[in-house]
């Protein structure tokens, strides 16, 4: 009795000390679960708080762009009605491309060459052997130069610049104004220049250690020249589908365009907060326009090689923005639309009747503004596009961006 006794106090003891370690471990993993899920919940809250502050300072800034956020006027209305209204005459008669000839092609009237709608003709009258090009139609790109690293990660915008090989001040001076701002309101941009071939074996040296220095330029396998044009916009369509197909929007831009990049991307982040953004071609759109007669002009367009009186409605080449599924369908588009040497015709107007695309037209303020020297930092302070249209309006342009950046410090 005295034994059993002794034993019993001896490990009461130890049985206390054991269910004290067990409550305390059990009481540990209690505070350790609830701190980490309070700070879970902290992690989320702060980053709601974030994103509604980038939400909140995207529409400050834009609000300073009032010109920018004007809504569509009764004659931009008019103008979306017209682009719905033409996109089901267009798409009521797609070409049935089968292995018919042209010798089954009937004779266009006069009537059908000078009316409005001529152009649907350009397809219609379209045949297998029309859609043999190499480039365009059977999308054969090789490139000299690719960089195929060059979108790597998480990108809102790919910026295709149209440049030409014997350009590099002009690629210079994009570098270091509006092509230097790669992170803006936590979105990524790239910028890449577009090139092709060049026959002076020196300049192209001189491509090759511009590419190496700065993994900006992709060059195609064909010529660089005015009649190529079509070659080098698809060729970038190419490349963004092959190399950058995570995109969110897609740019096409001349050289001699400058862009306030800070609203480019506020304005894109409004437009798809969250990426979802469709059937998104955006741009100045032009209407109602005709292939130019006369032999002095370098976008002559003689009767055999375009017979009818109008172009569809198509985008200013200066620059126009795409959602990625825009491009797409104008890439695969082309596969069946018979290649036409002026890009922003074909692309933007023949190739997006094909893919059945609409143009939202450009909301006052964004089509371009002249690099005038009059009125220059007013003239930046209503613009998303600043066009160098003649060689002496380069000279503005770094002035320009100075103000662009000053205005978006505020």
């Amino acid at each position: 009795m005295t034994l059993r006794r002794t034993l019993t106090m001896s490990c009461r003891p130890k049985v206390g000390v054991l269910l004290c370690a067990v409550v305390l471990i059990f009481l540990v993993q209690k505070t350790i679960y609830f701190t980490w899920e309070g700070h879970i919940r902290h992690e989320e809250h702060l980053r709601q708080l974030e994103k509604d502050k980038s939400l909140a300072k995207i529409k400050r800034i834009s609000s300073n762009f009032a010109s920018f956020q004007r809504k569509y006027t009764f004659q931009s209305k008019h103008f979306t009605d017209q682009a719905k209204d033409d996109a089901v005459s267009f798409t009521r008669n797609l070409p049935n491309i089968s292995n018919k000839t042209k010798s089954d092609l009937k004779e266009r009237t006069p009537e059908e060459l000078n009316s409005r709608d001529s152009y649907r003709y350009y397809i219609s009258d379209t045949v297998r052997d029309d859609l043999q090009d190499v480039y365009v139609n059977l999308h054969k790109y090789e490139y000299t130069l690719n960089n195929k690293y060059a979108c790597n990660g998480n990108v809102l915008a790919v910026i295709l610049v149209n440049s030409a090989p014997d350009k590099p001040s002009e690629r210079m001076q994009i570098r270091n104004t509006w092509g230097s701002v790669r992170f803006h309101s936590g979105a990524t941009v790239v910028t890449l220049f577009a090139i092709a071939q060049t026959e002076d074996d020196k300049l192209q040296s001189h491509i090759e250690s511009e590419s190496k220095q700065y993994v900006d330029i992709i060059q195609g396998n064909f010529l660089d020249s005015y009649r190529n044009l079509t070659y080098k916009t698809v060729m970038g369509l190419d490349w963004v589908h092959k190399f950058c197909n995570h995109t969110k929007f897609v740019l096409k831009v001349d050289d001699d365009t400058l862009i306030d990049t800070y609203h480019l991307v506020d304005y894109l982040l409004q437009r798809s907060p969250d990426g979802d953004i469709e059937d998104f071609l955006y741009c100045s759109t032009f209407r109602n326009q005709g292939p130019i007669r006369r032999s002095d002009d370098k976008w002559f367009v003689p009767m055999t090689e375009y017979p009818y009186s109008k172009y569809p409605p198509y985008c200013e080449g200066f620059a126009y923005i795409m959602s990625y599924d825009v491009s797409k369908k104008l890439y695969e588009a082309t596969e069946t639309v018979k290649i036409y040497w002026i890009d922003d015709v074909y692309l933007t107007g023949l190739a997006a009747i094909q893919a059945r695309i609409t143009h939202t037209n450009m909301e006052s303020g964004h089509s371009y503004k002249l690099l005038d020297t009059d009125n220059l930092s007013k003239i930046v302070q209503s613009s998303l596009f600043l066009l160098a249209k003649y060689d002496s309006m380069r000279p503005n342009w770094d002035r320009a961006w100075d103000d662009i950046k000053s205005l978006h410090k505020k």
